[in-house]
Order: structure tokens, then C-alpha cells, then sequence
């Protein structure tokens, strides 16, 4: 399936094969508080996640938010913060978040409850996303760092146990390591 998100909040659903028309969810549901599109995820199995903004409005919090609908376009949850959203991506059960703020959220894909206490990284997320291994989360930086994030210790991390490792283990959340590198072109080899 492929989908495409507007200005006024409307996702549109079509087939991948034949682009027929399949639905159109109203992600700002019933606000009269227009909302835009600014990202959208599919999962594997269907699931669509979408990132909203709202227009500020001064007495209204959470300008922010994430939807996730089931393959058949039924609300399943939302999750509502005044940080701007920077960077989503979708991996199997879980949404990576990033933020203005510097934080990168781990969340339950149907809950979006926290797994673990978000990472204070102090400078905005620009983009975020997984190994190939599932072993490492790369974050992208607005000051040009990579910031890697793995599960545990370097030496206990295993192709195809992060996500068991990362998303489930409660003695790992004060574990998590991360390290940071920074591409210089003007640095010479061999001064």
C-alpha cells in the first residue's frame, strides 16, 4: 500500500500495484484546529503512522503529535507533546522519535508508551534510523554528529538482538551506550 499526507491532515490510501483508491483517514479527526502532515510511516504489516503539527495556538498545549492506524485505517493511538518532532522511524512493534530538543524517544508502536526514559542528546535530531543488523540506532545531529545507540555493552551486542535486547530488558536501560564520531575533511593523515 502506499499513502500520502497533506496540509489539512488527510491521508490518502491507495494499492501499490494498480494505485487504486482505498480510503482517506482524517488524522486530525474532529479538531477544528487545522493540522499538517509533516511524516508518515508504513509498518510491514499495514500499521500507518502519522506525524502531525498544529497550528500554535496560545492556549492550547501538545502542537505536536503521532497517530497510528491499523491496516484497515482504524485509530489504534495517539500521543500528544509540545516538542517538535524531528525525526520518525518505524521498526516492526517500535517508533524511534527525535526531537528539537535533543530527545530520542523509544516507543511502543500500539501504545506509544515509553520503553525506556528518553535520551537527553542536548542537540536537535535531524534524522534517525536502524542497522540492518537491528543492533544500533543511528542519530543523526544538527550539528553534524552521528550519534550511535546500542543495546547494552558493545561487547554483548549480537546481530538480531536489539530489538530483543533494547525494547524488553529492564536491567538495560542504564546501559545504553552511545558514542559519537565527527567527519573532519580539513584534518590531514600522516602530519
Amino acid at each position: 500500500m502506499a499513502v500520502s499526507g497533506s496540509k489539512d491532515g488527510t491521508v490518502i490510501v491507495h494499492t501499490i500495484r494498480q494505485g487504486h483508491f482505498i480510503r482517506t483517514l482524517h488524522a486530525s479527526g474532529d479538531s477544528c484546529i487545522p493540522a499538517k502532515i509533516s511524516g508518515l510511516q508504513v509498518g510491514m504489516e499495514g500499521h500507518i503512522v502519522v506525524q502531525l503539527s498544529q497550528e500554535k495556538c496560545s492556549n492550547r498545549k501538545g502542537n505536536f503529535s503521532i497517530n497510528v492506524y491499523s491496516v484497515n485505517g482504524c485509530l489504534l493511538s495517539c500521543f500528544t507533546t509540545e516538542e517538535q518532532i524531528t525525526a520518525l522511524h518505524l521498526v516492526s512493534e517500535y517508533i524511534i522519535l527525535g526531537t528539537i530538543h535533543g530527545s530520542l524517544h523509544i516507543q511502543d508502536l500500539f501504545s506509544l508508551d515509553d520503553l525506556i526514559t528518553p535520551l537527553a542528546l542536548k542537540v536537535p535530531v535531524r534524522c534517525v534510523s536502524v542497522t540492518k543488523e537491528l543492533s544500533h540506532i543511528l542519530v543523526g545531529l544538527d550539528d553534524g554528529k552521528l550519534i550511535v545507540v546500542g543495546a547494552g555493552k558493545p561487547e554483548e551486542v549480537r546481530s538480531r538482538q536489539f530489538s530483543r535486547r533494547l525494547w524488553t530488558s529492564t536491567r538495560r536501560i542504564t546501559q545504553v551506550s552511545s558514542g559519537e564520531t565527527e567527519y573532519n575533511p580539513t584534518a590531514r593523515v600522516g602530519k
